[in-house]
């Protein structure tokens, strides 16, 4: 069986340690020997460490689902540090604006208000996105955040924006969809 290893956001990462019901990732261990590192709510700094972490000479084929440029590194995520599947989480808006009874949370809603430079962070977000790819240039890039992608990684926006769920982000349709597709790419 080969082997393939996921990497990336919460729309790759097992969501199956916290919640009943399998997503696409989950699906795909029925063709291939998964091993899934991918983390919910990381940022693309994250994700980059994430796939470092790893031999890559291990596995068939490497997956690496790329997040929003808007979420900003952190050693601890004040609301989800103790959460099984968020507990790596880093900061983002929409997050933060949902837990602004939590003095820190908001705090981090007066910096998005107030001091957030979205450019500066596109500008980061794309570089470490154009160093994983020089860097591990064999290696399927995904993404389900269209605005933020490149010529190299494919964009699953419509499945998600079509298809919003519980699992991985997605319902039953929407995770059926995207265990087709990657499985069509890894077949390539």
């Amino acid at each position: 069986m080969k082997k393939l290893l996921i990497t990336g956001d919460s729309f790759a990462a097992d969501w199956s340690v916290k919640y009943k019901g399998k997503g696409w990732v989950n699906m795909l261990e029925n063709d291939y020997d998964v091993t899934n590192i991918a983390q919910a709510g990381v940022s693309e700094y994250k994700i980059f460490k994430q796939i470092e972490s790893i031999n890559h000479n291990e596995f068939d084929y490497i997956l690496v689902s790329h997040t929003s440029a808007y979420r900003i590194p952190v050693v601890e995520h004040p609301i989800h540090s103790k959460d099984i599947l968020h507990k790596n989480c880093d900061l983002i808006y929409s997050d933060l604006k949902e837990h602004e009874n939590n003095n820190i949370a908001s705090i981090g809603v007066k910096f998005f208000e107030n001091l957030f430079d979205p450019n500066y962070f596109i500008f980061i977000h794309k570089l470490i996105i154009e160093k994983i790819q020089e860097k591990y240039p064999n290696l399927i890039n995904i993404t389900f955040f269209d605005s933020f992608k490149n010529e190299k990684i494919i964009g699953f926006e419509k499945i998600f924006l079509n298809n919003k769920g519980d699992i991985n982000h997605l319902n039953k349709k929407g995770n059926d969809i995207m265990y087709k597709k990657i499985k069509k790419l890894l077949n390539e």
